[in-house]
């Protein structure tokens, strides 16, 4: 019996305790700084395989790599956890369990980080950055096109 809880711990460990590899509904579509960005094109997509700059159609970088993402909470204090896998940068070590931890935000219609983490796997020290953060100002985003945000609820109009 005590085997068995054991492999039930490790098996719930190794899920992520409630992360899930496909991002959560609210975070679908294209994301952009503004307007001009959205009718371009351009813009950031959230993928279960990577979180992307999308240039166009044809072109993507991956910023992120293997996120996994847990919805903190939902609704108009949304707020989602992004763990992503470090890059191994070639002619270094890579070192095992060393990945990053993103904290968006919904503020109105748009969302931004309120914390990015960096772990190290073998410590578990963590740096915490947030002030000229780069990823501040790429993932302080709108929604492109109809969104639930956007959207006034069952096309009721705002007083």
């Amino acid at each position: 019996m005590a085997r068995w809880i054991i492999v039930w711990l490790g098996l719930s460990l190794v899920a992520g305790c409630g992360a899930r590899d496909e991002p959560p509904t609210e975070l679908a579509g294209l994301w952009s700084t503004g307007d001009a960005s959205c009718a371009a094109g351009v813009g950031i997509r959230f993928t279960s395989d990577a979180i992307q700059a999308v240039y166009d159609d044809e072109e993507a970088e991956t910023l992120f790599e293997q996120p996994r993402y847990q919805v903190v909470t939902a609704g108009e204090d949304f707020r989602v956890r992004i763990t992503y896998a470090l890059p191994s940068i070639e002619g270094h070590s890579r070192r095992p369990g060393a990945h990053g931890v993103l904290v968006l935000a919904r503020h109105g219609e748009l969302i931004a980080p309120v914390a990015h983490s960096l772990v190290d796997g073998l410590t578990g020290s963590a740096r915490m950055r947030i002030a000229d953060d780069p990823a501040v100002t790429a993932l302080t985003l709108q929604p492109c096109g109809r969104h639930a945000w956007r959207e006034p609820l069952r096309g009721l109009t705002p007083a």
